[in-house]
């Protein structure tokens, strides 16, 4: 099969937690199309949410899997494929054993995804899917995702997402977690709706007076849902009345699995599953004034196998995830009463620098936008204290969920926004949270940028409406015009210029012209 053939079949193999699956498909007439599809029973899940950690046995069963699935893309010629894993190898402790032996054995390179990573890549078919649908057209909605130990949660206002955030409940992990209540309580139904509500409860939606028009859920569970209801797909999608769901939850909640698999000709395993599905999705309606649930036929693989096959669909992707991340990261800044106005301006500033020493940084547009949420975020912890700001401001970035942004990236994020004002970091102070050397040097070099952007608005009062930046030998030249008195700017800039060129090398220098007749 030559190269150009090869680039027209790939192959997505997702690791979950009760289920490990593989998909074959090809790209024809810009169109894709599945050639074949397997899946496989795995209690991966089970092991890692009451265990902590995948067994040996449970390796070996993977690994004699996963050995035949590339039996089968051999067949079909498959050379592109990626194989991705979810909440159980993520949460396991013992993961990266897991990940080495499945590269050794198997010869595959295991992409454990983080929650936002995974979550993102839905929402965005979701959203392609209903702009092609021609649905949703203004409209809100929360986006949820029903994972076996996850549940995503995302609000679109009927433009962008302006809320995101993971819980780390699922499906298969709320009987888990509380196993134990389930063997001494008749009652256990109740107190896991009671446990479900003590976490769900406490989000606040920011929009429409905390709830929204629609609600669109995806996860294994929801065709399952709309299977039983009797509901049929049409149009690529089930529309479930929320009536039906609420009918069948009466019947089942108290039923036990063994009962509820006898009733409805579904596996216990189904049965455990359903249970909380529909227990966690008639808590998500509370969210909305809907009477219905949208479910399209959307999965996590059809996202990676729409990159595979049609790489250019990359950028709108990437696009998608700067837009909606800044969207909601101005939303939680305004949360935090942080000035808006002055965020923004050294937002501007910082990209002009950032662009302008783009031969210099040698960073991506991803590390750009982890500078632009910087700008938007860091004055968060003057909410919570005036004397500790700047560490407030660390604590509560490096936690925060934004859409599409890995732990990772939002560590750095927060790590950029801590040192906007006189303290120097030493590189040392980035070793004890981001123990990669070359992660730490990317923050470095997003700090130096930062905090020389930072200075040009020391004031917070807009004094410079635009600069220019430009390269001359060995200095980075800013210029630009004021009519206001500028001391307090140029004070910073020199305070701030020692640690940028020790970083890049270059001599920061600051000329502005006054406008004063």
């Amino acid at each position: 099969m030559n190269k150009k053939n090869d680039l027209k079949v790939a192959a997505v193999i997702d690791i979950g937690s009760s289920t490990l699956k593989m998909r074959i498909s090809q790209l024809k007439k810009n169109k894709i199309s599945d050639i074949d599809r397997l899946e496989h029973p795995v209690c991966l899940g089970h092991e890692v949410f009451t265990e902590g950690k995948i067994s040996f046995e449970s390796l070996r069963e993977l690994s004699s899997l996963l050995h035949g699935f590339s039996g089968v893309m051999d067949e079909y010629g498959v050379k592109q494929y990626r194989v991705v894993a979810t909440t159980a190898l993520r949460d396991a402790k013992n993961r990266s054993y897991v990940v080495d032996q499945l590269r050794i054995q198997n010869g595959m390179n295991v992409e454990v995804l983080e929650d936002d990573q995974e979550k993102t890549l839905i929402y965005y078919e979701i959203i392609e899917f209903f702009k092609k649908a021609g649905k949703l057209n203004g409209e809100s909605a929360l986006i949820a995702y029903i994972g076996a130990g996850t549940i995503g949660f995302a609000v679109y206002d009927g433009t962008q997402m302006v809320f995101s955030q993971n819980i780390p409940m699922g499906s298969l992990k709320l009987p888990d977690m509380l196993g134990n209540i389930q063997n001494l309580s008749d009652d256990f139904y109740t107190v896991a709706e009671e446990y479900l509500d003590t976490i769900l409860e406490h989000i606040k939606i920011p929009i429409n007076g905390g709830r929204v028009e629609n609600l669109i859920l995806t996860g294994t569970e929801t065709k399952l849902m709309a299977k039983i209801c009797g509901i049929k797909p049409s149009g690529g999608c089930c529309v479930i009345n929320a009536l039906k769901l609420r009918e069948l939850f009466e019947k089942i909640r108290s039923m036990t699995r063994e009962k509820i698999s006898l009733a409805y000709g579904i596996s216990e395993e189904d049965a455990e599953l359903l249970y909380s599905s529909l227990a966690i999705s008639l808590r998500l309606l509370k969210f909305t004034t809907s009477d219905t649930v949208v479910s399209p036929d959307v999965e996590l693989w059809d996202a990676l196998m729409r990159l595979m096959l049609m790489p250019k669909s990359g950028g709108d992707y990437s696009a998608h995830v700067r837009s909606n991340a800044i969207s909601c990261a101005q939303e939680i800044a305004k949360a935090y009463d942080c000035d808006a106005v002055h965020s923004e301006t050294i937002r501007m500033f910082a990209c002009r620098i950032f662009d302008k020493m783009k031969g210099a940084h040698g960073l991506d547009r991803r590390k750009r936008l982890l500078l632009e949420l910087a700008a938007i975020l860091h004055e968060c912890g003057h909410y919570v204290t005036v004397k500790q700001h700047l560490a407030s401001s660390f604590d509560l970035i490096k936690d925060i969920d934004i859409y599409g942004m890995t732990d990772k990236e939002m560590l750095m994020t927060a790590y950029t926004a801590r040192y906007n004002e006189y303290e120097v970091p030493a590189f040392d102070d980035f070793k004890s949270y981001v123990p990669d050397e070359g992660d730490r040097i990317t923050t470095a070099k997003l700090v130096a940028i930062f905090r020389l952007a930072n200075a040009l608005d020391k004031s917070r009062k807009q004094k410079l409406k635009d600069i220019k930046v430009r390269l001359k030998n060995d200095k980075l030249i800013i210029s630009s015009q004021s009519g206001e008195n500028f001391y307090l700017e140029m004070w910073a800039f020199r305070q701030c210029a020692p640690f940028f060129k020790e970083v890049f090398g270059y001599e920061p220098e600051l000329s502005v012209k006054s406008s004063l007749i």
